[in-house]
Formats: C-alpha cells, sequence, structure tokens
C-alpha cells in the first residue's frame, strides 16, 4: 500500500516547479548514515488535476497513465527527500538523473492524485468499453512497492454498502458495472435486455498457472482455440451479479496469492495476477435475439526488482529471476509490436512467456488496453523509475486494432425457427385440403383425386349407389371444384416451397459470412495476423506509392486524350479556320493598300 499522501498540496496546476528548497538544519543519524533533519520534513508538492476525455477511445485503442506515489518513510530514511522526478503539468514528467530527460503520456498522476479520480479518468471509459462490447485490458506495471497493488486493489473491504476510500482500481470498476447493468436492463425492458457476468482469478508464479479460486488447481495448460482465442484450460469460472460477490472472490485470491518480504516492500506480491471477467448481453429485436460480450482482464504484476536492492535470497532470489524474466519478455514484445507496426517484418515472441501468451490480445490484438505505470519518486529508486518510464513510452507506439464482438448465431436460430413455421404451415395446408402429391402427370391427379373425394362425399356410391357418379352435372360441378381447390393449394405450397429455398439460401449466405467473419478475427490465428502485418506499408511508403501511381494515371490520359479522334478533328478544323483567317486579313490589307494609290 502507498504511504500517507504529502500534507501540503497547492491549489494551481503550476504554483511549485520542483522541489522546495530546504533550510539548513543539525544532521541525524539514521540507519542508513548520517542526514539532514530537515531532508525529513515533508515538502510541499504540486497538484495537477487529470481531465476525464471518454472520447480518447473514439480514437485510440491504447491508453498510458504514470502514476507517481509519495516518498515513503524507508525512502526518506536513506536519501531524505531528494527527488529523481519532477512533474510539469498532468501529462508532462521529467527526469532530474544524466542526462535530463522529459517523458510525454496521456495522463500523469501526481502524488495527490485520490483514488476515486483515478477510476474516473481510466476506470470508468473501461466499464463502458466492454458494455458496447469491446475487449478491455488494464494492468500495473512498474518497480516492486512503486504502488501497482494500491491501484488495482487497494484496500476493497465493504463498509456499510459503499466501498473505502483507498479502494482501487478493480473494485470500483465492479461498482459501476453493475450499476450500469441495472440503468440498461430497466431502460431497454422492452427488447428483454440481460447481462450476465462470470469471473475468474489466476496467478502465474515461477511461470507456472494457478486457480486462485481454486488453489489445488496449479500447473494449469494455456490453450488456444479458433473462436475463444487464448485461455487457461480448467479454470474455474463463478457467476457474479453483485458487487458484493465480486468482493468475495477478490478477497479468497488475495489471500491465495504469493507474497513475501523483501528489502523494498514488506508484502511483496512474488505472481501475476489477472482477474477476468466476461460481461455479456443478449437481448430480442426484430424477432431476432442478439448476443454482445466483452472480456476485461485486471491484471496485478509482479513489481522488477534488482537482486542487490531487493535483498533477494533463496526463494526469494529464484522468484525474483523468473519475474524479471517474464517481465523482460513483455518488454521484447511490446518493442517488436512497435517494430511492427513501423511496417518491420518480425515475429511476435508471445509464447516465450505464460504472461505475454495469456495477455497477446491484449497488447497488439483486439483490445482496448490502458497501462498504469507506476514509479517511486526517490532519488534512490531512479534507475528502476527511469526503466519503468522507458517501458510506457514504448508502449505507446502499440497499435491495437479493438473491434465490437457481437455473434451472428441469434439470426441464424430465428431464421431457422422461421423456416420451420412455414414447413409446419405446408403440412397443414396439405393435411386440411385433403391433398396427395402423386408423381403422375396432373390430369391423372386430378382424376384420381377427384374420384376418391366423390366417393367420400356420397356414401351411396360406397353403399351400392353407383348412379351418383353418372350424374354428368354433378360430376362435373365436383371436377371443377376440386380443380380449382386443387390448383390454389398446389399454387400456395409452391409459393411456400419457394419462400423455403429464399430462406435456406439466406441461413447459407449467412453461415458463409459468420465463417468468413470468424476467420477475419484478429485473436484467432497468429499466422494469418503476422502475414498481415507483414504486408503494411509505413505512411511514408504508400504516400511515395500513391504519388507514382497518380503520376502513371495522368500520363496515361494525357496519351488518350492525344489519341483522341474527336479531338484531332478540332484541332484541324481550328487550324483551317486559322488559315482562312489569315488570307482574310491578307485581302483586306491589299484592298487598303489598292484605294490609297
Amino acid at each position: 500500500m502507498l504511504g500517507n499522501l504529502s500534507s501540503g498540496t497547492s491549489n494551481g496546476g503550476h504554483s511549485h516547479q520542483g522541489v522546495v528548497a530546504r533550510d539548513k538544519g543539525s544532521l541525524c543519524r539514521t540507519p542508513r548514515g548520517i542526514i539532514d533533519s530537515k531532508a525529513l520534513m515533508p515538502v510541499h508538492v504540486p497538484h495537477f488535476e487529470l481531465s476525464e476525455d471518454p472520447s480518447f477511445w473514439n480514437d485510440h485503442n491504447v491508453q498510458i497513465l504514470i502514476r507517481v506515489r509519495p516518498i515513503n518513510s524507508a525512502e526518506l530514511g536513506s536519501q531524505g527527500n531528494t527527488r529523481c522526478l519532477v512533474q510539469e503539468s498532468s501529462q508532462t514528467v521529467a527526469w532530474t538523473g544524466h542526462p535530463d530527460t522529459r517523458f510525454t503520456f496521456d495522463h500523469v498522476a501526481c502524488e495527490t492524485i485520490s483514488q476515486e479520480k483515478l477510476f474516473r479518468v481510466v476506470g470508468l471509459p473501461m466499464v463502458e468499453n466492454c458494455m458496447s462490447g469491446y475487449n478491455s485490458c488494464m494492468f500495473a506495471y512498474g518497480q516492486t512497492g512503486s504502488g501497482k497493488t494500491y491501484t488495482m486493489m487497494g484496500d476493497f473491504h465493504e463498509m456499510d454498502n459503499m466501498l473505502s476510500e483507498d479502494c482501487g482500481m478493480t473494485p470500483r470498476i465492479f461498482e459501476y458495472l453493475f450499476m450500469r447493468i441495472k440503468q440498461e436492463e430497466g431502460a431497454r425492458n422492452d427488447e428483454q435486455l440481460k447481462y450476465s457476468c462470470k469471473c475468474s482469478f489466476l496467478e502465474i508464479y515461477n511461470e507456472q498457472i494457478t486457480d486462485l479460486l481454486e488453489p489445488s488447481s496449479t500447473n494449469l495448460q494455456l490453450r488456444e482455440d479458433m473462436k475463444k482465442g487464448v485461455y487457461v484450460e480448467n479454470l474455474k469460472e463463478c457467476e457474479v451479479s453483485s458487487v458484493k460477490d465480486v468482493l468475495e472472490l477478490l478477497l479468497k485470491g488475495a489471500a491465495n496469492r504469493k507474497i513475501a518480504a523483501t528489502r523494498m516492500n514488506s508484502e511483496s506480491s512474488r505472481s501475476h495476477c489477472v482477474f477476468t471477467c466476461i460481461i455479456e448481453s443478449r437481448w430480442e429485436k426484430d424477432s431476432l435475439l442478439h448476443l454482445r460480450y466483452g472480456q476485461l482482464n485486471l491484471v496485478d504484476l509482479a513489481g522488477s526488482s534488482r537482486q542487490k536492492s531487493s535483498g533477494a535470497e533463496g526463494e526469494r532470489l529464484k522468484e525474483a529471476a523468473n519475474i524479471n524474466r517474464s517481465l523482460s519478455t513483455l518488454g521484447l514484445v511490446i518493442m517488436t509490436l512497435v517494430d511492427v507496426a513501423n511496417g518491420k517484418n518480425r515475429h511476435v515472441p508471445y509464447r516465450d512467456s505464460k504472461l505475454t501468451f495469456l495477455l497477446q490480445d491484449s497488447l497488439g490484438g483486439n483490445s482496448k488496453t490502458t497501462i498504469i505505470a507506476t514509479v517511486s519518486p526517490s532519488i534512490c529508486s531512479a534507475g528502476e523509475t527511469l526503466s519503468t518510464l522507458k517501458f510506457a513510452q514504448r508502449a505507446k507506439l502499440i497499435q491495437n486494432n479493438a473491434k465490437v464482438n457481437e455473434d451472428a448465431s441469434g439470426d441464424v436460430m430465428a431464421l431457422q425457427q422461421q423456416i420451420q413455421k412455414l414447413k409446419d404451415q405446408v403440412v397443414f395446408l396439405i393435411k386440411h385440403q385433403n391433398i396427395q402429391r402423386f408423381p403422375g402427370p396432373l390430369s391423372t391427379s386430378l382424376e384420381q383425386v377427384n374420384l376418391h373425394d366423390c366417393h367420400d362425399d356420397h356414401g351411396s356410391s360406397q353403399n351400392g349407389n353407383p348412379d351418383a357418379l353418372k350424374d354428368p352435372s354433378l360430376l362435373n360441378e365436383k371436377i371443377e371444384f376440386l380443380e380449382t381447390a386443387l390448383i390454389g393449394s398446389l399454387r400456395r405450397e409452391k409459393m411456400v416451397e419457394a419462400t423455403v429455398r429464399r430462406l435456406e439460401a439466406e441461413i447459407e449466405h449467412m453461415n458463409r459470412l459468420i465463417h468468413q467473419r470468424e476467420e477475419m478475427m484478429p485473436n484467432i490465428s497468429k499466422p494469418y495476423w503476422k502475414c498481415l502485418l507483414t504486408d503494411l506499408l509505413s505512411s511514408d511508403g504508400y504516400l511515395m506509392e500513391e504519388k507514382i501511381s497518380l503520376s502513371e494515371e495522368n500520363k496515361l490520359l494525357r496519351e488518350r486524350i492525344d489519341r483522341n479522334p474527336e479531338l484531332t478533328q478540332f484541332a484541324l478544323e481550328n487550324k483551317r479556320l486559322l488559315e482562312q483567317l489569315r488570307v482574310f486579313q491578307e485581302f483586306n490589307q491589299e484592298g487598303e493598300r489598292d484605294m490609297l494609290l
């Protein structure tokens, strides 16, 4: 958990620049050595308000936020209030090492920003994205002890049906999610809109996946499916319908997560944990069933640390090695994705780590992703802070391709139901018209049907009175009636069969579209996307090819104009008229000279 926020905060965004100068004071002895006592006093830090911009996600799929935590007591005892970071605005922060480096991000949250404000800036739009059918992901990255778990989880116990002030992103996201679900279901009650949510909770510890909701399920395997994408086999999923259900899962999972004390953090997370929620919505409109779903991943990464500064030994040293290895793979994946976005043909090593393999859709795939990079402003963490800022700077260049997840199976089911109704109507018509379909010619069929119906309608013919069939007027009247009924029934049957064939053709066409859509989904095949990304050109190359293409088209049009026969005819006519005009002018000039003479 983060330390206490600095007491003195300015009201304006730029009333203080950098660190306030300290007065000279006496020296005091600490476990780290002798430090100026004035350095241990709290200093005023500038406060920068974050702007809420939900429209950001209309044009972007990746968002980067830097969160600067206050200096804690251990850092105060080691280096005092000496800082390696100076925040200049709500989007800019400067690293004061050598050389000075300035970084710009989508948001920079200062030390005095509240959990509620942070949620409203980056958490609330994520809920709206998920309810609209987009896959979304938020993960915290940074040095151990920099505030990742506090940002993602915080203090999430419930008090009087209200979340505590220090609860993190995850509890606040689900509190807002269930409030929005209640609103949407009430507003669209006529469409019978219903939402369902299923949650799972896992950790990756020493490159092994464990189900935090079922701790006995260890060493789970990752699988890849054409429709589901990458998933964890045999991972427990729980239905949730309220924020209370989610808090129970979070408490249960947090109790099973691997944590340990290090020199840098008394409760250091030694594993990556991923809390996943599948949000599905179903509604009926125009007699069709619609399905929309979105996957929300909330990831709290284990903290990176240097073995020397963390004091890791034995089991802690092995954990740290695995953590740093997986985070290095994450950094390599991001650098490779940046190269791919710039048009280079590169293989993205997702499978080199279970973390990157599980999150490959969130990194360069079908997802709207927020990366929260947490940093410490203390000079004793300068190296790790600079490394985190560079990681976030590279991640800004990732290009995701987020799409709304909609399932067309509801449309096919509705058409199949409609076809079944039409078939039932055909059977009903045949049954009530008492018509049988004969393989012979129409005349033979009519004769058989008419004779059959004559026997049925006139019992005397069946009881030994065949004279009824010899009455010409009665027989002709019966034949005309049955002919009219049969022709009308056959016409209706043909119309129904034509409708059935048309609907079957539409179903076949829709199935082909669904199959094509599934093939075009970005999470089904890495070779497909590798091939597609390989064909992408950089913007400069594209513009150059476009210029060459337009030049060739212009040249071709000029050649066509030169070869145009009408243009040639007009040119000859123009030349002839100019020649006549010249002759008339010479004639007039000669006439004028004769008159003068």
